[in-house]
């Protein structure tokens, strides 16, 4: 189901102007364009940004058959990952968690609870630390045993790490794991960490804007995992893009170099 106009409109219709799906190469190659920007006054309201337009299309496939009914984020910022959770499943209860360190992160925790009430989203922000206060949030919301997990905090592999330790013991067996920008930051380490201990399964999704990742127990693996699919990108496309990028980049050498092997005084390597 088709989730961005209304979760636009959750934005647009309270005075804030949205931003998303921007394509970086329109923008000087800007890495940022691509992600959510919520923006009054001309300014931007937080530098949490949101997950990009095509991540909001790969949540729609991903709950298109997997219905948790109990869902757990770290990171809420603006609410933007939080509302498109509750929108893509309407009976969940669901629960996010941030820090307020960033910029505006406390009113977006204000914000995120005033229009989930007003719309009637069965969702909900506090603030808390991870892993700190993991424990308790999810005790005194009654979140356990959660199904889904959304881990978009602090992007480092250590905490990456911790905010699985936190959650996991609280999680259901057939929990599905997303991680946010484990390409972008190279969270890869924290993962292979993670699954080492845990004996979980995860797949990187070259296919998603920040390179996600996306964690599971084989034992129980969701049949809704074949509709993400297609955002598991083959190491050997990863090869053919990236040689295509160098091409695009050093042309005139690539250019050079196809001459001089029709010349047959250079070998195909």
């Amino acid at each position: 189901m088709p989730i961005l106009a209304r979760l636009t409109q959750l934005y647009e219709s309270r005075g804030i102007r949205v931003s998303t799906g921007l394509n970086p190469s329109h923008f000087g190659d800007f890495a940022l364009a691509p992600f959510t920007w919520f923006i009054r006054d001309g300014a931007s309201l937080t530098n949490g940004l949101g997950i990009a337009l095509q991540e909001i299309y790969f949540a729609e496939c991903l709950f298109e058959r997997f219905h948790p009914q109990r869902i757990f984020v770290i990171g809420n910022s603006a609410g933007w990952s939080t509302f498109a959770l509750a929108l893509l499943n309407p009976s969940a209860k669901i629960v996010a968690i941030d820090a307020g360190f960033d910029k505006n992160a406390l009113q977006g925790i204000e914000f995120t609870n005033s229009v989930a009430a007003q719309e009637g989203l069965s969702a909900r922000a506090v603030q808390g630390i991870s892993p700190r206060d993991v424990e308790l949030v999810v005790l005194d919301r009654q979140l356990a045993p959660i199904e889904c997990v959304l881990i978009d905090g602090y992007h480092s592999v250590e905490q990456v790490e911790r905010d699985f330790d936190a959650v996991s013991p609280h999680a259901a067996p057939h929990c599905i794991y997303l991680f946010h920008d484990v390409e972008t930051f190279n969270l890869h380490q924290g993962l292979k960490r993670i699954a080492a201990k845990s004996g979980l399964a995860w797949d990187l999704l070259l296919g998603t804007t920040s390179g996600m990742a996306v964690m599971y127990d084989r034992a129980h693996r969701s049949a809704a995992l074949d509709d993400i699919a297609p955002f598991i990108v083959d190491p050997e496309l990863v090869e053919f893009a990236g040689q295509a990028a160098w091409n695009h980049r050093h042309r005139h050498l690539a250019r050079r170099r196809r001459s001089l092997r029709k010349r047959g005084w250079i070998g195909d390597r």
